[in-house]
């Protein structure tokens, strides 16, 4: 079963690494200009929160049972995957401007997402 731990831990660890890595990129496209910087380090500050709280908390549930802290700590990795396939897709769109384009968020991906499936339909019959 020791096996069992280590290979989840370090897969963990990957998943960990990727996330942080994508959190830059996904804040800064979904942040409006004005407020860019501002909202990055926002997050980067709250990440760093969770990070700084993780072992306290990590020790306190392990005096409840020792496999505690992997279970709460799985599903909440599982709950945030599956609500990052809540984000709007943003390859071939313009970033937010102002805060009323990050208010017609869904608005202004659905036009930018039809005029992309337009140049790629002439693109591909010429």
């Amino acid at each position: 079963m020791h096996w069992f731990k280590t290979a989840v831990a370090s897969l963990g660890r990957c998943g960990i690494t990727m996330s942080i890595s994508i959190l830059f990129l996904v804040t800064n496209e979904l942040q409006p200009t004005s407020i860019r910087n501002f909202g990055v380090s926002i997050c980067s500050s709250l990440s760093a929160i969770g990070g700084i709280a993780a072992p306290f908390v990590l020790f306190k549930l392990a005096t409840v049972w020792s496999e505690l802290p992997l279970v709460i700590f799985g599903v909440l990795c599982l709950v945030a995957g599956g609500l990052v396939h809540l984000l709007p897709e943003t390859r071939g769109t313009r970033l937010p401007e102002t805060v009323d384009d990050v208010e017609n968020i869904i608005r202004l991906y659905e036009h930018d997402q039809d005029e992309c499936k337009e140049m790629i339909d002439l693109h591909i019959s010429t």
